[in-house]
C-alpha cells in the first residue's frame, strides 16, 4: 500500500509547487507597481522652493572664509558637549518597578 501512495504524494507536492511558483510568476498589482515611488517624487519636488535656480550658476554671497569656518566648528562643538554639559547615561530598567 505505501509503495502506491509514495509516487502518488511525490506527484502531488511537485504538483503543489509548479502550482505556487507559477502564482509567484504572476503579478497581481500592475495598477500600483506601474505608480511606484510617485509619493516619493511628489514630496521632492513639493519641497524645493525655486526649481529654476538650480540654473542659477553665480556664487551665493553670505559667510567670508574665517566667519564661516568660526561657525562650522561651534556646530560640530555642540555635538561633542551640548551647552557645555556631559551627557548623562542612559538607563534601562527591565523587571519590575519595586525599585529593590
Amino acid at each position: 500500500m505505501w509503495k502506491s501512495i509514495l509516487p502518488l504524494s511525490r506527484r502531488l507536492a511537485a504538483l503543489a509547487l509548479a502550482l505556487q511558483l507559477a502564482a509567484c510568476a504572476h503579478s497581481s498589482t500592475p495598477r500600483l507597481d506601474a505608480r511606484f515611488g510617485d509619493a516619493v517624487r511628489l514630496a521632492m519636488v513639493q519641497q524645493v522652493r525655486a526649481p529654476a535656480q538650480a540654473a542659477n550658476r553665480a556664487p551665493a554671497d553670505g559667510l567670508d572664509g574665517p566667519s564661516a569656518r568660526a561657525v562650522l566648528e561651534r556646530y560640530r562643538a555642540s555635538f561633542a558637549e551640548p551647552n557645555g554639559q556631559p551627557v548623562a547615561p542612559v538607563q534601562f530598567m527591565l523587571g519590575g518597578g519595586s525599585g529593590k
